[in-house]
């Protein structure tokens, strides 16, 4: 099946006409400070979202995390509420259920900027805000995609079938435990035949799969003593730095191991450690150190064991510990997230790359993905997932952030064609 021919110009009739609300809905949503951590400006952002979702005509939920439940996922009491969104629109019976996950927490802005972050700005066709990227612009272009395809489906008489759910969830630049976490946890997203995360990939590549990630905290305790007497001390910080060592050794191994799949960037198909992102001594120059600790970030391919390579890192910190007794050497671990992928000629993705060669002339790579992805609360509950989206990935979380928006609006052409391939079924 192709598009048919008059879909094309009242498509594109259709972004036109939404052209000016689009670009005011990505303005509000990123001049709405949603930093995470800790996580603000959620009850504020949320507001403006059920209010533009029930104009549009979409049947909204709203879905907040118990507060009972915070402690289970790392917030504190005085914690804002999590609040979860999912907004469905339906066509007709049966047919396919199709999701678009969206995220409205933004990292902090961090130093660079020429701009204020939360004052959205539009030069030389680059909307530049904090969130530009990854990802409000997609969460204002995903809402109106799914009211064009309505309209067209009503003036064309598109004979549609199924429903598209869109949720627009909070604390995935923490690890998503509140939002696509509890959606999938809790039942509320289930029988999905088709998720599409809108993650800053350039529009021409779909992550199908992303690495794993172990966080591991290590502390060194040694005995503290006085500059001028060391001898009766046991120097923590040599400690470490030793350690730290046997890890720079370890990365060696580590970097030789490549992935089956290519990756975006490209470079990204390679296991990797880095060591000492964050790390902490004593806090006097008078000192010999009695406690030292540092941070290491193995991430792990799809084709790697995770329990293997948890088993690796031990054996390294064992080994260490057994040959210096007279310290002690403690592992903690921080995050632990598995490896998730579905097979790169999925028919979702298959179906991805249709829609953009049919809408845009552009071929889609299927790829790997370097970081971690909400997509895995998905895949691990048996939905079909990818991320694909308009924004680029140099931009996310970088200072003096912006999308082109061509290329948002390119990229909602193409998501047009894709739900009416999905909803017509054939």
């Amino acid at each position: 099946m192709h598009l048919d021919l008059n879909i094309k110009p009242i498509m594109s009739s259709r972004l036109q006409f939404y052209h000016d609300n689009i670009i005011e809905l990505c303005n509000e949503l990123i001049s709405i400070p949603t930093v995470n951590p800790p996580g603000v400006n959620y009850e504020r952002i949320t507001f403006v979202l059920v209010e533009i979702l029930r104009d549009l005509d979409f049947d909204v939920f709203e879905y907040r995390v118990p507060r009972y439940e915070f402690s289970r996922h790392g917030l504190s009491k005085e914690s804002e509420d999590r609040i979860n969104i999912v907004a469905v629109k339906r066509f007709g019976n049966d047919g396919k259920r199709v999701h678009i996950h969206t995220h409205y927490d933004v990292v902090p802005p961090g130093s660079g900027w020429c701009r204020d972050p939360f004052k959205p700005v539009i030069e030389n066709g680059k909307l530049y805000g904090r969130g530009a990227s990854d990802m409000k612009c997609a969460i204002a272009a995903s809402i109106y995609t799914v009211r064009i395809v309505e309209e067209l489906a009503e003036k064309l008489k598109l004979d549609l079938h199924g429903e598209v759910l869109i949720s627009i969830t909070p604390d995935e630049e923490t690890g998503g435990l509140t939002g696509a976490g509890y959606l999938a946890e809790k039942g509320i997203i289930q029988g999905i035949d088709y998720t599409i995360m809108p993650e800053p990939t350039s529009l021409t590549y779909v992550w199908h799969a992303h690495k794993g990630c172990l966080w591991y905290k290590i502390k060194i305790r040694g005995r503290q003593a006085h500059a001028t007497l060391p001898h009766l001390g046991v120097n923590a910080f040599e400690k470490m730095v030793q350690l730290a060592t046997r890890f720079i050794e370890y990365r060696k191994i580590v970097e030789q191991r490549t992935s089956r799949f290519e990756a975006y960037p490209v470079e990204g198909n390679r296991a990797s450690i880095a060591i000492g992102g964050m790390c902490s001594c004593c806090d006097a120059v008078n000192i010999v150190p009695g406690e030292a600790w540092f941070t290491i970030d193995r991430r792990v391919l799809p084709e790697e064991n995770i329990d293997e390579v948890e088993n690796e890192i031990r054996a390294i910190v064992d080994e260490f510990r057994k040959q210096n007794p007279s310290i002690d050497v403690e592992l903690e671990n921080l995050l632990r997230i598995e490896p998730s992928y579905i097979d790169p000629n999925h028919e979702l993705v298959k179906l991805i790359q249709k829609s953009v060669r049919e809408a845009l002339g552009l071929d889609v790579k299927s790829v790997l993905c370097p970081g971690f992805l909400n997509i895995r609360y998905f895949i691990k509950a048996g939905m079909p997932a990818i991320a694909w989206g308009p924004g680029d990935l140099e931009q996310a979380h970088a200072p003096n952030e912006y999308i082109e928006l061509e290329k948002l609006f390119k990229w909602m052409k193409a998501l047009i064609a894709f739900l009416i391939y999905a909803l017509k079924g054939n």
